[in-house]
């Protein structure tokens, strides 16, 4: 019995010892619910624990053991994760304690300074986008504005341009109105105004720009101008003054273009000077004449296409800018304050002198080379000037002098290259070189008919002026000169204007007396027998009596058909080059042929 309680002694205090050693593991709550339980078992329960918990100590070792041999890597893993997860939070801690010890105190005082010192700024902008944001949609058409115009511009709707522009203007004045009675932005709000009001102005100046383009474009017609001018009006581009003249410069430019290229299509030049030869040669005087009227064909088909060209565009000229500028009150003017202003008369009245500017020069450099074909040419001026009277340029007067001028000057050409040059080749053929000792009576009088007497060789006043003296054909060189003569006269009788009538007997009487004076010089000098001096007075007496007297009523009764005194309106007798006149020139050098004559007989 003894024994035995020592045993059960012995037992308690090596549980004691036990659960002293266990004491942390038991203060656990499961352990110390097990606890609690443990001394209400049964003395069989308790005497069987020591064995059965020892049984499972065994297993559990055994079962650790064994897990330890076969997933040892797992805990190596484990225990290198466990220690570096401590590792971060213990850096986490340091780190946090970090943050909280100096850097949100130091954030703190960041926000407070920024606070203090970007506050009213940030307050103002936020107000600044708020009053955008609540005018959003008005800025939003504002903005799209310049880009409308523009787009109207290139589509030719000016006045939806002109609108616009004035919308924009009136919304940016509002606008800035509005901004200013809510606390407002003055200068931000007058930079947008004036950015915009510049990117306006910009397309405004496009605009103005076209509109003046169509002034220059030929092809349009008055509603096109009328309409650009008018929008020129509503934009105020330019004084009334200044929009008047630049019309008018922009359309004569366009017709001088016009006018220059069919100069140039023709092979023509506007600063061409006349040549009274035409550096026309030939065989015979009518190969000269036939080269000479190729020449003037292709010259007034020029002149009728720049005639009908000019009268065109200078009708249109007139007609446009007085009904644009000087009718406006009948068609009905953009404003009653425009409508009562008129330019300057001085632009009205210096248009017409331009306008025949560029119509006049030409004509009185081409018409000459155009003989002879001044008849419709001159069918054509008169219709012409007609046209233009009616709208207050009457010009007749001034074409009645060119036409004139013209006609004399291609008779004087006509004389020259044909009657001039036929006589001079003749006479330079036995007066030069081998010829040059040639006898009269092998040139001069014809071989086939008798010389005629001095007495003879008169001029029959009752024979008609059209018809030729018979006398002549003994005088070949005499007859061939007078052939040429009359075919020049044929063609003066085309066109014959009575003013052209003392010009035209000027230029025949400087052919005769240039003709008639180398006669007589040939005559005098070549030193010949009584025989051969009495073919050259009965030569010199066909010139001075028959031929010379001849072609003055040719030219005045055949051509003209009246008295020379009662034609030429006055006109004063065109003078030479040496400064005497041509008729005077001509009765010197019959005067020397009577007296040689007298002398002789």
């Amino acid at each position: 019995m003894s024994t035995q309680a020592a045993g059960t002694d012995s037992e308690l205090s090596a549980l004691q010892d036990l659960l002293s050693q266990s004491q942390g593991v038991f203060e656990a709550p499961e352990n110390a619910a097990y606890l609690t339980e443990l001394p209400s078992l049964p003395l069989s329960d308790l005497l069987a624990t020591p064995a059965s918990l020892t049984t499972q100590s065994h297993t559990i070792t055994s079962s650790l053991t064994a897990l330890t041999h076969t997933s040892y890597p797992t805990f190596l893993s484990l225990h290198k994760s466990s220690t570096a997860l401590l590792g971060s939070l213990s850096s986490l801690d340091s780190s946090l304690n970090a943050l909280l010890d100096t850097a949100l105190p130091a954030l703190d005082d960041a926000a407070r300074v920024f606070r203090e010192k970007s506050g009213p700024s940030v307050i103002e902008e936020r107000q600044k986008t708020r009053v955008v944001l609540e005018q959003q949609d008005k800025l939003h058409d504002l903005l799209d504005i310049p880009i409308l115009i523009d787009t109207c511009v290139r589509n030719g709707l000016y006045s939806e341009a002109l609108m616009l522009a004035t919308h924009a203007t009136t919304v940016l004045a509002a606008l800035c109105t509005l901004q200013s009675k809510e606390g407002g932005f003055i200068s931000s709000s007058l930079q947008l105004a004036r950015s915009l009001q510049d990117e306006v102005a910009f397309s405004l100046r496009s605009m103005r720009l076209l509109l003046l383009d169509t002034l220059f474009e030929p092809p349009k017609k008055l509603p096109a101008f009328w309409k650009a001018v008018q929008f020129l009006r509503r934009m105020q581009a330019m004084p009334e003054d200044e929009l008047a003249l630049t019309f008018a410069s922009a359309r004569i430019e366009c017709l001088r273009s016009a006018l220059q290229n069919l100069e140039r299509d023709a092979g023509v030049s506007g600063a061409a000077t006349f040549d009274v030869n035409d550096n026309i040669t030939g065989p015979t005087a009518e190969d000269r004449e036939k080269q000479l009227d190729r020449q003037a064909d292709d010259v007034a088909r020029f002149l009728k296409k720049y005639i009908d060209a000019w009268r065109e565009g200078a009708y249109d000229i007139i007609t446009q800018y007085t009904t644009i500028f000087l009718e406006r009150s009948h068609v009905g003017g953009p404003s009653p304050s425009s409508s009562t202003a008129q330019p300057n008369p001085v632009i009205k009245q210096t248009l017409l002198p331009t306008l025949l500017s560029l119509l006049l020069p030409p004509l009185r450099t081409h018409l000459r080379r155009a003989y002879p074909h001044l008849a419709p040419l001159s069918t054509q001026l008169a219709y012409c000037s007609s046209a233009m009277a009616r709208v207050g340029m009457d010009f007749r007067a001034l074409l009645s002098q060119l036409l004139t001028q013209a006609v004399v000057d291609g008779f004087t050409r006509d004389l020259r290259i044909g009657a001039n040059r036929e006589w001079s080749l003749t006479l330079s053929k036995y007066t030069s070189g081998k010829n040059k000792s040639a006898a009269p009576s092998t040139w001069l009088v014809s071989a086939v008919q008798p010389l005629p007497s001095l007495s003879t060789l008169v001029t029959q006043s009752s024979a008609p002026a059209h018809i030729p003296p018979e006398i002549l054909t003994s005088f070949p060189p005499l007859a061939v000169s007078l052939n040429t003569y009359l075919r020049s006269l044929n063609r003066l009788r085309l066109f014959v204007p009575v003013n052209a009538v003392n010009g035209v007997i000027n230029a025949l009487e400087s052919s005769l007396s240039k003709a008639g004076q180398e006669l007589f010089t040939y005559a005098v000098e070549c030193g010949a027998s009584d025989k051969e001096l009495d073919i050259l007075r009965a030569g010199g007496a066909a010139y001075a009596r028959v031929m010379a007297p001849f072609l003055r009523r040719a030219v005045v009764e055949g051509v003209f058909r009246a008295p020379r005194s009662s034609q030429g309106d006055g006109d004063e007798m065109m003078e030479t080059e040496s400064g005497t006149k041509d008729d005077d020139a001509l009765e010197i050098v019959l005067q020397k042929w009577e007296k040689w004559l007298g002398d002789g007989t």
